[in-house]
């Protein structure tokens, strides 16, 4: 038989697998959904009896791995810096990437623990809002005596392994952007020396933080801040949760993994948030510190049970998506086959799935230390292929209880409200302002009705930004004094990354039962418009000396579904 005439068929048989894998997860009417079979291991929560048990095999996993020498792509520094390297933030390869990672990462953990049960432990910051106490003891603290405590020892340590690396070479001199060189060169990032530079040299902010500012919340005061706590919300994660398809709820689409387009509800809030928190002066108002405010953050444990948690409301998404009867990836999955990419067809070729599942993530590697031969973005889209899940936490309630059964009314056709800019610089202590004419018993009334309600913000970097805005909803004139605990207080925005978060970004913010906070606060007015307000945080706490150039709000809008 010809390879034409095969190509169909196997084609029809691959697609008919998975839609009738698909049609397994639905019951016979409305019965119960089958739960999936247990995976081989589950990753508790770090407050749990079992996660406290997994922070002791994590401990001696953190010891072995300071204690490996720089030569070793195992070694603890190692490992933080793939993330330095190649980690996406702001695009829709953020979940996938930090699965992989985190997936290879526990595996490495299991192997040098000597616990071959070893899942990683999650932090659930919902339901648990100061850093888990077992993550000020030993070596989970990155300001323990076993971490390099200072920017020269680091360089002195790893400036060799770095540079004996062999990220800085083409495969047999020929260049290709499906490299780890011609990614690094993507970034401009040409050789060791600038890896370095970014880490320890950099006059507009250094990654690398001397100990004892390892960490910038402390065990006398593990609690998070006010902002980050509305950030990390039950109703932010509800919204997070309600987005209707992958780009939504995963950051949004962009060219490749280096480069950020904007941020989602996940991303944007409770990423963004605890990151800086952890690591900044976002939570304390003294000074920055912290490796978690960059993009050395793995260098802090922490930032493993972070991203786990992350990687968990993933799969309560997809699971809550499967229920719904919902997309899970990208569209065009339902062409996805597994003929080689010459023989796939046209139409496969064209999807969004097609383009963000080949996206090349080729930085991590194995127990052994070896490269790993899953190298594609779509190699990470389901838990199953590292073999676990999680102990039930936080969003898990949003789950509907029978497949099938929609946990709001039947969905309506998404509902975009434009604004209007009315002025654009946010600089020093002057507000930028937009207005979206619309009325806030419209958006009550959608929110009353189980539908989502986001304002969209798109603010433009002229270089890249580590400062926070405040953005207020209506309000007084004069927003001095408005902080988290405003009625009129909408979000803190904040950034987590170093290159790359420059340019037009958006940032999805739920308005939700804060609607009827602002409009109970406020003045009586006519109803007809939503006024957004973006200003410096630090200008709100007094002090004006943010950067020489103006941030610029270039397009808002509020978003239904």
């Amino acid at each position: 038989m010809t390879q034409h005439a095969v190509n169909p068929a196997r084609r029809r048989i691959l697609q008919s697998t998975v839609l009738a894998a698909g049609a397994s997860l639905l019951p016979f009417g409305m019965g119960m959904a089958q739960p999936p079979a247990r995976a081989r291991w589950r990753r508790p929560s770090a407050s749990s009896k079992m996660g406290a048990r997994m922070l002791q095999s994590y401990a001696r996993a953190v010891r072995a791995m300071l204690a490996l020498p720089p030569e070793d792509p195992r070694n603890w520094y190692r490992q933080a810096i793939i993330h330095t390297l190649d980690c996406p933030h702001g695009n829709w390869w953020f979940l996938p990437w930090h699965r992989g990672y985190l997936g290879w990462f526990e595996q490495v953990c299991r192997e040098l623990s000597g616990d071959p049960q070893f899942a990683l432990p999650y932090w659930d910051w919902t339901a648990e809002q100061r850093l888990p106490e077992g993550m000020f003891d030993g070596v989970l603290d990155p300001n323990h005596s076993a971490f390099y405590g200072t920017a020269p020892e680091f360089e002195a340590r790893l400036a060799a392994a770095v540079a004996n690396s062999g990220y800085w070479t083409s495969p047999g001199g020929v260049y290709s952007r499906n490299s780890q060189y011609g990614q690094l060169l993507a970034r401009n990032i040409r050789f060791d020396a600038d890896v370095m530079f970014d880490i320890l040299r950099d006059p507009s902010g250094r990654m690398f933080y001397d100990q004892p500012g390892a960490r910038g919340i402390v065990r006398e005061r593990p609690g998070i801040s006010l902002a980050t706590s509305d950030a990390v919300a039950p109703a932010t994660i509800r919204a997070a949760l309600d987005a209707p398809d992958y780009p939504t709820f995963a950051s949004p689409k962009s060219a490749n993994h280096s480069v950020s387009a904007g941020f989602g509800v996940l991303e944007a809030r409770p990423h963004n948030s605890v990151h800086r928190c952890v690591g900044s002066r976002d939570c304390n108002f003294t000074e920055s510190r912290g490796f978690m405010a960059d993009m050395l953050s793995p260098v802090d444990p922490v930032f493993f049970l972070h991203h786990a948690n992350i990687d968990r409301l993933w799969d309560v998404w997809t699971r809550r998506q499967t229920l719904l009867g919902l997309p899970t990836l990208p569209t065009g999955v339902e062409l996805r086959t597994d003929l080689p990419d010459d023989q796939k067809s046209a139409a496969e070729r064209a999807t969004d799935y097609y383009r963000w599942a080949r996206e090349p993530l080729l930085f991590f590697v194995d127990a052994k230390g070896a490269p790993v031969t899953q190298i594609r973005a779509g190699d990470y889209e389901a838990t199953g292929f590292f073999d676990y899940d999680y102990e039930a936490g936080s969003g898990e309630e949003t789950l509907p209880k029978m497949a099938g059964a929609l946990a709001r009314p039947q969905r309506v056709a998404r509902r975009v409200f434009p604004g209007s800019v009315l002025s654009r610089a946010v600089g020093g202590a002057r507000p930028a302002t937009a207005q979206v004419k619309v009325t806030a018993g419209t958006l009550e009334s959608a929110v009353e009705a189980g539908q989502t309600v986001v304002a969209n913000i798109t603010l433009n970097f002229p270089q890249a930004c580590r400062d926070p805005y405040i953005v207020i909803l209506n309000g007084p004139e004069n927003p001095h004094g408005i902080d988290a605990g405003s009625p009129f207080y909408l979000a803190t925005i904040v950034m987590f990354g170093h290159r790359g978060s420059c340019g037009a970004l958006s940032f999805a913010l739920p308005l939700g039962a804060k609607l009827s906070a602002a409009r109970g606060a406020g003045p009586a007015s006519d109803d007809t418009a939503l006024r957004l307000r973006v200003v410096p945080m630090h200008a709100m706490m007094g002090h004006h000396d943010m950067g020489d150039e103006d941030v610029e709000l270039v397009a808002a809008n509020v978003e239904v579904y």
